[in-house]
């Protein structure tokens, strides 16, 4: 049973990225696009988050309460990542599906660092999914556009 724990963690941390030691990871991406002009998804800032979705800093029961009449998908990630370039075209799709039904922001993890930490963001690409009502969860590395849109599904039901 240890072993099978072992090899879910590390086949996990190998679709993940984290900085070490500051660094950054140069990723060469032939199929992947790198031009930041081309994103159609908006950032969030740290301000912009406490005044649009949830302002966790004067929260004093500490409930959640999504802002936004809609749900919401933010991609934590940051330039330097390669699974992070490989989840942008996905949710790019998604959120030209999902217009005006669900709304999506990029957060560079480096740049709005206060963000990432209140919501503890250690490995990227992190996706965190917050419905109209109840807890947001958070989901680690890579994973598929099918995935991603089951997940929305299941926020847009609420």
């Amino acid at each position: 049973m240890k072993n099978f724990l072992r090899a879910i963690i590390a086949m996990l941390s190998l679709s993940c990225c984290t900085p070490k030691n500051g660094v950054e990871t140069q990723a060469k991406m032939k199929d992947v696009k790198e031009s930041s002009d081309e994103h159609t998804i908006p950032s969030i800032s740290y301000d912009q988050f406490i005044d649009k979705i949830y302002d966790f800093e004067h929260d004093t029961l500490q409930k959640w309460t999504n802002k936004s009449n809609r749900p919401i998908v933010i991609d934590f990630y940051a330039s330097w990542c390669a699974p992070c370039k490989k989840i942008a075209p996905s949710l790019e799709a998604l959120s030209k599906e999902y217009k005006g039904d669900v709304d999506f922001y990029k957060v560079n993890a480096e740049e709005e660092s206060r963000l990432a930490i209140a919501f503890n963001v250690q490995s990227l690409p992190t996706l965190m999914f917050i419905p109209k009502e109840g807890d947001p969860y958070l989901s680690i590395g890579y994973i598929s556009k099918g995935e991603i849109k089951s997940i929305i599904k299941e926020l847009v039901k609420y």
